[in-house]
């Protein structure tokens, strides 16, 4: 299965896929996948720099506002027989892999609060999670403890979160058929360097960490 959601950040945007395999499932940007495997590809590189160039003169212009979101550059595993989350991550033009247990949440479920997203009934369900209130919207009709991001531990896939004051993830569609296969993602033959979670949440919130005057975006965690 395959779930398109579509985030909304300040005054930007994202659209993200959630890849889920038999044990593994993946979750990462289409625009990250798009611009890492045409870049490094010899006959798109140039089109996708000229690209980035062109939004970068009309970024006012609302049809070429950039894409960006807390995220946008991570490509997430969760290996359910494991039992751990891998991220792969930067900070500026550092790498880094963070291995981690598969994070539980806490959730207090509201039944009689319910939505529909994409043609499912959902329920609402909140929790703090790492320094954040997250409300999100599940679906018992598709019966998968996952969602977006590191979200997950309901009876039912999530298909909608918000955080107020910083992202909404909202479901667009699901595949079932002709479906890319669960893979790991490395175009660029980076080097990742194994480091703690809290130890790469210290470095990104750092201002040292990045050059002068440049506009940190917010990680999904901050604790």
């Amino acid at each position: 299965m395959e779930v398109s959601y579509h985030t909304k950040y300040d005054n930007s945007y994202d659209d993200f896929a959630l890849r889920i395999g038999k044990n593994i499932s993946e979750y990462f940007s289409y625009h990250t996948l798009r611009f890492d495997s045409l870049a490094t590809n010899p006959e798109t590189a140039l089109a996708m720099i000229n690209e980035k160039i062109e939004a970068a003169k009309n970024h006012n212009e609302v049809s070429k506002q950039k894409v960006e979101s807390p995220g946008h550059g991570d490509y997430l595993y969760r290996n359910l027989e494991a039992g751990k989350t891998i991220t792969y991550t930067q900070v500026w033009n550092s790498y880094y892999r963070i291995v981690e247990d598969i994070p539980t949440q806490k959730w207090a479920i509201y039944e009689d609060s319910t939505r529909e997203i994409i043609g499912f009934v959902c329920t609402m369900a909140t929790t703090h999670f790492r320094g954040r209130e997250w409300k999100v919207w599940f679906s018992d009709e598709i019966p998968l403890p996952l969602g977006p991001w590191k979200l997950g531990g309901l009876p039912g896939l999530i298909l909608a979160a918000h955080c107020d004051n910083f992202l909404d993830i909202t479901a667009s569609n699901i595949k079932k058929d002709q479906l890319t296969p669960v893979k790991f993602y490395n175009f660029w033959d980076k080097k990742f360097g194994d480091i703690d979670r809290k130890a790469y949440l210290k470095i990104g919130a750092n201002p040292n960490t990045y050059p002068k005057n440049i506009t940190i975006i917010p990680k999904m965690e901050i604790e």
